[in-house]
């Protein structure tokens, strides 16, 4: 397993020094070759940061993604829980004395996946445009072709008709299938809080025993 770890990483580097290479001079016609294997095992020696920044090469593309989506998705939630249980429970619709607290009883638990099904689409909304421009911008390399530049393929998404909307293409799809997702999410989550007789009283102990050992109380 390890020599299969090795023998990966190794053609990886190989592979980007072949690319820089042909970069570099439009003579090295040979370097676009198969690696050997004497070539494939010398590819760690001599390593240089420029054969270590590929690895890293999509940081930015996916961190533009996800922590939108998941700063977004827990605003989303703890607003609309927050809101929509305040909404009933004023509204006095579970009559008497019923209170609804989010993720606790059924009616807390379909609030937490209706509240979690929501910030789902929202996430989806603000992220949606970086997702599409890292899945175009792998699908230029995957042709056999060079990797085009994220600003190359929002200038083309922007100049083509539908304009911004082309930023959003393919955005149904992808809002369905977080409204199911993160509902289930955040429905299971508390729903184990519930099996397990976790309350949010138990939570805060632990981050107050944490809190004190950083102290150093």
């Amino acid at each position: 397993e390890n020599e299969g770890v090795n023998q990966i990483f190794n053609g990886f580097v190989d592979q980007n020094r072949q690319k820089r290479g042909m970069k570099a001079t439009a003579a090295t016609s040979a370097a676009a070759a198969p690696a050997s294997s004497s070539t494939v095992v010398a590819a760690t020696k001599g390593l240089q940061l420029d054969d270590i920044k590929p690895f890293w090469s999509s940081f930015y593309p996916i961190v533009s993604r996800e922590l939108p989506f998941a700063v977004t998705k827990f605003l989303v939630f703890d607003l609309a829980a927050g809101n929509i249980a305040d909404f009933l429970n004023n509204s006095n619709i579970m009559g008497g004395d019923t209170k609804i607290q989010v993720g606790v009883g059924t009616a807390g638990l379909l609030l937490s996946a209706f509240s979690g099904a929501l910030a789902g689409i929202a996430g989806a909304f603000v992220s949606h445009p970086a997702d599409l421009i890292l899945t175009l911008t792998s699908a230029s390399s995957r042709e056999g072709g060079e990797e085009k530049d994220w600003r190359v393929i929002v200038k083309e998404l922007l100049s083509s008709d539908g304009g911004v909307l082309n930023l959003y293409a393919g955005f149904p799809a992808r809002a369905v299938f977080f409204f199911l997702v993160i509902g289930a999410q955040f429905f299971l989550y508390d729903y184990v809080k519930t099996l397990l007789e976790v309350g949010t009283d138990d939570l805060t102990l632990v981050l107050d025993v944490f809190y004190a050992i950083r102290q150093g109380l």
